[in-house]
């Protein structure tokens, strides 16, 4: 063993490569090296944490153009071998200075015996109040541009944390201090995420901007790497309301340029499990010459530690100038890494053009994105109190209002009642006598 618990095997499928339980800060700085940041020992650890002690590392960030720090833990006693389909894990707690920099990001790196290495990261939560987890699959380790090769996951000899705190161009100057703790190998991701917020039924009609300016209070263009540019707008008229989101994207030759927006930071809210997240979308026939598998639409969803779940499955509309209504349930989306679907606080809209080829030519078109919704399609039971017969209605969303029909022969429905759901289920007491069959619906 080196270090405080390097290489610590558990019984429940999980392999401890530090959990800083040092005895001094001492100890510490003899096994994980600084560049430049000041490491020390901290008593504040996860509730799911099985140790006491955590690495606190704080550091100023100049405005300086790639700005990094890096800490090198030490050499392992023995070459470690990490099978591709396990997970490497750690807890981290984030800083809201963060926020001040171009490209935050935490990797682990690891250095195989030949001098290789690969790295697994994410973007450093920015705030500062809980403990976030990330968890990343083995086998999608990235390789460094300074790597000479990919690295051997079966001959790991050391590991390092890089933190990046500017990018190209920097960002303000700021002095930040984040939270380390037990850096894992596992069979499983470990997912530790709060209680779910509420559902946020309506994402965005983009009818409460007054005008561009204030759209882009609210968005942040971003564009692949090279030269594809964004232009975000309001565009009238639109399917639903008056107003829907224009992305004019003229994009870069080569291949897999994409443009999007960004939103900013908002309340969290819940992607339940039997939810819907709907849209209306139309494209641009421009694409249609060089569609091919990486023509595609997407929506993501992030949650506070900036790990996302992603629906990229609308292809063919990307070149229809026709409104297109594009849903996805729970299961279309998918991610790299586990994300708190519970408690999401923010999402993206992208275009991109194509896979293509390296030799293929910038392209512009112009896409339209409205009524970005969540929905949930209510459940209903009949169920008996005492002498009373009762409609019990599930998966309600708060606020919402819901509308209870009846017939009795299919040959027409009359409306029974409609309920201001206050909570997720609702009853409602059938009248003595009746019979027949209902429904509960609500309007998006």
């Amino acid at each position: 063993m080196l270090g405080g618990c390097l290489l610590s095997t558990t019984t429940n499928g999980q392999t401890m490569i530090e959990g800083f339980e040092f005895a001094s800060d001492d100890e510490l700085l003899a096994s994980w090296v600084p560049a430049g940041a000041t490491l020390s020992l901290s008593s504040w650890v996860a509730p799911g944490s099985a140790g006491t002690n955590s690495l606190r590392l704080e550091r100023l960030f100049p405005a300086n153009t790639w700005e990094t720090e890096v800490i090198s833990g030490p050499m392992l006693a023995e070459p470690m071998a990490i099978a591709p389909n396990k997970y490497l894990t750690f807890r981290v707690a984030g800083d809201p200075q963060f926020t001040n920099a171009t490209y935050q990001t935490l990797f682990l790196y690891a250095f195989d015996g030949n001098g290789n290495r690969g790295r697994w990261g994410s973007p450093v939560p920015t705030t500062g109040t809980n403990w976030q987890v990330f968890n990343f699959l083995a086998s999608t380790a990235q390789k460094p541009w300074d790597s000479p090769e990919a690295v051997d996951l079966a001959n790991i000899v050391q590991f390092k944390l890089y933190l990046y705190g500017q990018g190209d161009p920097p960002g303000t100057e700021f002095q930040a201090t984040i939270y380390v703790d037990d850096i894992m190998v596992r069979d499983t991701p470990l997912v530790e995420f709060p209680p779910p917020s509420p559902v946020r039924a309506l994402i965005d009609d983009f009818e409460s901007y007054a005008d561009d300016a204030a759209l882009m209070t609210a968005y942040t263009v971003v564009n692949s790497p090279a030269a594809t540019t964004t232009t975000a707008s309001l565009e009238t008229p639109a399917p639903q309301g008056s107003k829907a989101l224009k992305l004019a994207i003229n994009f870069a030759a080569g291949q897999w340029p994409w443009g999007c927006v960004r939103s900013k930071i908002v309340a969290p809210f819940s992607l339940p499990t039997n939810a819907v997240v709907q849209c209306r979308f139309k494209g641009d026939p421009a694409l249609a010459p060089v569609m091919d598998g990486g023509t595609t639409f997407w929506i993501t969803f992030y949650d506070s530690g900036g790990r996302s779940i992603n629906y990229s499955g609308v292809s063919g509309p990307v070149a229809v100038s026709e409104w297109t209504t594009v849903k996805a349930t729970y299961g279309d989306f998918w991610a790299t890494t586990p994300a708190d679907t519970g408690n999401l606080v923010q999402w993206r809209l992208l275009v991109q053009g194509w896979t293509g080829t390296a030799e293929s030519q910038p392209l512009s078109g112009n896409f339209y994105v409205d009524d970005l919704r969540i929905t949930i399609p209510p459940s209903l039971s009949i169920v008996k109190e005492g002498s009373v017969l009762t409609l019990r209605m599930d998966n309600l969303m708060p606020g919402t209002t819901y509308t209870v029909r009846q017939t009795e022969d299919f040959s027409a429905w009359t409306t029974a009642t409609t309920i201001q759901a206050t909570s997720s289920s609702a009853t409602w007491n059938l009248p003595a006598g009746q019979k027949g069959f209902f429904q509960v619906s609500y309007t998006p």
